[in-house]
C-alpha cells in the first residue's frame, strides 16, 4: 500500500526517483525499493515523505480515503485553489460529500446570525 501511494503522489507532482531520494538524502535504489514494497520506510522518513507530498502519514498507510490539501494551502500559500471542486470530487465518498455539504450549509448559517447580531449590537 505503502509503495503505491508514494509512486502515486511522486508522479502526481511531477517528480522523479531522482528528486525524491535527493530530498530524502537516500539512494535512487532505496526510493524504489520503497514504491515497490521491497523495502519499507522507516518513521523519519515516512514523516520527511508526508511533509514533501503534503500528506498524512496515515494516507501513505491507507487509513485516511484522501490525501488532505497541499500544505500551502492550509498555511494560505499560493496552491491552485481552482482544482479543490476536482479534487474533493475525484477524493469523497457520497457519505462524506454530503456531510460537507450539511456542514458548510451550518457554518453559512452561523456566519450569516454572527454578521446580523454584529450590526445590531453597534
Amino acid at each position: 500500500m505503502i509503495g503505491e501511494r508514494l509512486r502515486q503522489l511522486r508522479k502526481a507532482k511531477g517528480m522523479t526517483q531522482e528528486q525524491v531520494a535527493a530530498y530524502l538524502n537516500a539512494a535512487k535504489s532505496t526510493v524504489s525499493q520503497y514504491e515497490n514494497n521491497v523495502n519499507e520506510p522507516d518513521l523519519k522518513t515516512l514523516v520527511k515523505l508526508a511533509d514533501l507530498f503534503g500528506v498524512s502519514v496515515d494516507y501513505l498507510f491507507g487509513r485516511e480515503p484522501a490525501a488532505r490539501a497541499d500544505k500551502t494551502d492550509r498555511n494560505g500559500g499560493n496552491a491552485d485553489k481552482s482544482r479543490w471542486p476536482q479534487l474533493l470530487k475525484e477524493n469523497l465518498t457520497e457519505e462524506e460529500a454530503e456531510y460537507l455539504q450539511e456542514s458548510l450549509a451550518m457554518y453559512r448559517k452561523w456566519k450569516a446570525r454572527r454578521a446580523k447580531n454584529k450590526g445590531e449590537s453597534t
